[in-house]
């Protein structure tokens, strides 16, 4: 059914097929036997999560179940089923020319397992650069597994080892090594051949498409293509510039570093898109050291002579209490003299800014 939808489609109309385009050629090709396979393929529904704009799980979870047909009818005499999408469907199937991720579906025909078709995407949108890394949960999540895959070597075996084996005969094979802390394994690093056109392809949807670097570094942060359209229209509008993103980037790479930040491309998208390190940035950029004042050669010279002055009567003074050659009658006048003296210099240093 999908590959009878052509690119230009607005609308769902009814897609006709043979039976034995369905059913396998020992199968029985009965009226119940083509019943029971039609009844249990119309009930299937796909399930959709809502999402935030940064493609992220919101806090107060919202599920959508939307049947996958509207209709299925089979014509025993004719051998003929005729089947039709529900158009609730509309926005995941039709008119899907900004869908720079979409895929041939020869590639995904290749596929068996539902986690290996979503590690496909998954690893898609990151084509052009040829790694993706990510939290061994959100994975999980993405991949609708819980039960079964607490421990991590059911999870390599059953969900990685799997995809692996399926991919590596489409266009994205791809090899994948894990990050732990101690011993709990925390992400995986997928890695795999970038894909040429996938840059091109990303960027095309950009408004002043040209490659730039900071769009390339969010990417790499863990951002996905999607979120990155909303970003660009920020930089666009002028609500910031370009070094507000590297100091955003900066920012968060070293809260990750110290633990504080877990999910990188999620805290890189909410800096970007609510701008709440906007007027950090903006403080940083005025930052700036004065520009000493320039000194009169004169004013310097006299400054330097009052200092060196002022050092010796602080020296004579504490001869002055000590020195055995003073005695009590005569020590203090002299003291207070010395004293004189420095107060006078401190005074003349005040004076010329000292």
């Amino acid at each position: 059914m999908l590959t009878r939808i052509k690119r230009d489609d607005t609308s769902f109309t009814k897609c006709e097929l043979s039976v034995r385009e369905i059913l396998d050629q020992g199968s029985s090709q009965n009226y119940g036997h083509v019943r029971k396979v039609l009844e249990k393929f119309a009930s299937r529904l796909i399930t959709i999560e809502t999402l935030d704009t940064g493609g992220k799980r919101m806090k107060q979870r919202t599920y959508s179940a939307i049947p996958l047909l509207a209709r299925a009818d089979y014509i025993e005499g004719e051998g003929q089923i005729v089947l039709r999408f529900n158009d609730e469907l509309h926005d995941y199937l039709l008119e899907l020319h900004d869908n720079f991720t979409k895929a041939q579906l020869t590639e995904l025909m290749k596929l068996k397992s539902a986690a290996s078709y979503r590690i496909y995407w998954l690893l898609r949108e990151y084509a052009a650069f040829g790694k993706r890394t990510m939290q061994l949960d959100e994975l999980k999540s993405i991949l609708g597994l819980s039960e079964g895959y607490d421990r991590f070597n059911n999870f390599r075996a059953r969900v990685l080892e799997r995809a692996k084996e399926e991919l590596a005969e489409t266009d994205l094979p791809f090899t994948y090594s894990t990050i732990s802390k101690g011993r709990l394994v925390t992400h995986i690093e997928f890695l795999f051949k970038p894909i040429e056109s996938a840059t091109s392809n990303v960027f095309a949807q950009l408004p002043g498409a040209p490659i730039s670097e900071w769009a390339t570094a969010v990417l790499a942060a863990g951002v996905s293509p999607g979120s990155l359209l909303q970003i660009q229209e920020r930089v666009s509008a002028g609500d910031y510039d370009e070094g507000y993103v590297h100091y955003v980037l900066n920012t968060v790479k070293a809260q990750v570093k110290i633990g504080k930040v877990k999910n990188e491309g999620g805290a890189v998208f909410k800096a970007l898109t609510d701008g709440y390190m906007l007027q950090a940035y903006r403080k940083s950029q005025h930052t700036v050291t004065p520009p000493k004042a320039k000194v009169n050669p004169a004013i310097a010279s006299k400054r330097k002579k009052l200092l060196s002055e002022l050092e010796d009567a602080h020296g004579s003074l504490q001869f002055v209490k000590t020195a055995v050659i003073y005695t009590e009658e005569t020590r203090p006048d002299v003291i207070a003299r010395v004293q004189e003296v420095i107060a006078n210099l401190e005074q003349q240093l005040k004076q010329i800014g000292g």
